[in-house]
């Protein structure tokens, strides 16, 4: 088997927006570095908060892509790949297309793909898929980051190498975070982008219900992710100003500085119709925040007996729940430590990436 420091790797990702995908390119490739030959970070069409996170030891390139078929970016790339003699690409989520560009001109590169998409099992049949599932045949092995994809990608997949694989979150990455944004109340925290599958509705919701009593009046919502300020979210806003909320509510977009917000929150919150295995959630937990999320994806399993467990799309069980922590505050703490010490043992990056390190070595 080869060794690791035969391996020369890059992250492939489309964008570095804040979202769990494009957070878990970055934990992979800052903490790569220094335990194989080359770690990099292409990002091939868009920049975004999560640059500021490589780390100096990441070599970080962007491809500028401005189209499906970008030759010039293509070309760009290549001669990247070339400069650093890297032969593992490992691209994430949509990026996979541009590695099966990249291989088709230089067929020894290997691919290993990491799909994070949580609600690709109900997409079967989307353009994205169908493409997908036809140039998989060129992958070396995918990682799925939940149960359900493992077993969408065995059945829909043209390969056999495939494996779960637990997210996680870099110590090298958060020390790259600082912030001097301070919540002077206290706070509900909620990290997801703004978009349907995430359902702030229903957070805002069972918050409206919290709000209904007097003895919860200081506390504050703080919602954290991109914000396209798109029909989803014109129509959040509307529903936080009809619900008289608007002073509660903080939405303060992208960050580079989550950690920070969600170290100084009181409670952390998930209320997804949809999901995989959110990376909020692991930094939730990684914070030792008492959580409360729904029963989708890789949540239940994540949280085990320390945290709220509710169904979703029910804010009254969503409400009950938040308001169980806020009231018992022991109980919250003691939840809090103990998933801390669950999460830490079960998603430790250390085993974590001697998991991917393996794979790395069997495909080369």
């Amino acid at each position: 088997m080869p060794k690791k420091n035969t391996i020369r790797v890059i992250q492939l990702i489309d964008s570095l927006d804040a979202g769990g995908g494009e957070r878990m390119a970055v934990n992979l490739a800052n903490t790569l570095a220094g335990k194989v030959a080359f770690s990099g970070l292409v990002c091939t069409r868009k920049e975004g908060v999560l640059r500021s996170l490589l780390n100096t030891k990441t070599v970080y390139y962007y491809s500028d892509k401005k189209r499906i078929f970008d030759f010039v970016a293509l070309r760009k790339t290549l001669n990247f790949i070339n400069k650093y003699q890297v032969n593992i690409i490992h691209a994430h989520g949509s990026s996979f297309f541009f590695a099966f560009l990249l291989k088709l001109v230089d067929s020894s590169l290997k691919i290993v793909w990491h799909d994070h998409h949580g609600n690709r099992i109900n997409e079967t049949k989307h353009l994205n898929n169908k493409i997908l599932i036809q140039v998989s045949k060129y992958f070396s092995h995918v990682f799925c980051v939940s149960n359900d994809l493992v077993k969408w990608s065995k059945t829909n997949l043209k390969i056999n190498s495939i494996s779960h694989i637990n997210n996680f979150v870099s110590a090298d990455t958060n020390q790259n975070i600082s912030g001097t944004f301070k919540l002077n109340e206290p706070c509900i925290v909620c990290v997801a982008n703004l978009r349907k599958l995430k359902n702030h509705f229903n957070l805002i919701n069972a918050f409206k219900i919290i709000k209904n009593n007097d003895a919860y009046k200081s506390w504050k919502l703080v919602l954290v992710g991109d914000n396209k300020n798109d029909e989803y979210a014109q129509s959040l806003k509307k529903l936080i100003s009809n619900s008289s909320l608007t002073q509660e509510v903080l939405i303060l977009g992208q960050r580079s500085d989550v950690s920070n917000i969600v170290n100084q929150s009181k409670i952390a919150v998930l209320s997804s119709d949809v999901e995989a295995l959110p990376m909020a959630l692991i930094e939730y937990a990684m914070a030792k925040k008492p959580v409360v999320v729904t029963d989708v994806g890789q949540c239940a399993e994540v949280i085990g007996n320390y945290g709220k467990l509710v169904a979703p799309n029910d804010a009254t069980a969503l409400a009950e729940a938040i308001q169980f922590y806020i009231e018992n505050p022991i109980e919250a703490e003691k939840d809090a430590q103990a998933l801390h010490e669950k999460v830490n043992n079960e998603f430790n990056p250390n085993t974590i990436i001697e998991q991917v390190i393996q794979v790395y070595s069997s495909v080369i």
